[in-house]
């Protein structure tokens, strides 16, 4: 598994522009790992639950906590699931750089920093879905 995490800016707004910081993630997954993760169907699982991103307008968070049931499954259906939620799956990180933007640069440094420690644990888990050990352990208590 290769790792790059870079930290990006963007400015939003015409009259009061707004600097948002973003980090962005790209995880390179080489060929063993691809095959427990696509075996297990680990694809869906969370990595980091996160909040909406700095740069969504209120209007637009708004839109997308009210949405109606026919247009969550069609956006389900055209987008994956992974659309529905801003939490980081793998399947996010098999899709290519994903970027998260934050208010302050400090946010933007915590979130780098548990997504570090994250991804060390995504690395065990994947390890750890391997295989089923086929040795029998035996020990006294």
């Amino acid at each position: 598994m290769k790792v790059t995490i870079n930290h990006v800016q963007k400015s939003s707004g015409v009259i009061r522009k707004t600097t948002h910081h973003g980090v962005a993630v790209r995880v390179e997954f080489n060929p063993e790992e691809l095959t427990i993760i696509r075996e297990r169907h680990l694809e869906k699982d969370v990595v980091i639950e996160r909040d909406y991103p700095s740069d969504m307008s209120a209007n637009a968070i708004h839109k997308h906590e009210n949405k109606g049931l026919g247009k969550t499954l069609l956006k389900a259906a055209v987008s994956g699931t992974d659309s529905l939620h801003h939490h980081l799956t793998i399947n996010k990180l098999l899709k290519g750089e994903d970027v998260h933007f934050f208010s302050t640069p400090l946010e933007a440094k915590a979130y780098e920093e548990e997504l570090k420690e994250q991804l060390t644990l995504l690395k065990a888990y994947i390890v750890g879905n391997a295989e089923v050990e086929q040795e029998t352990a035996s020990f006294e208590l």
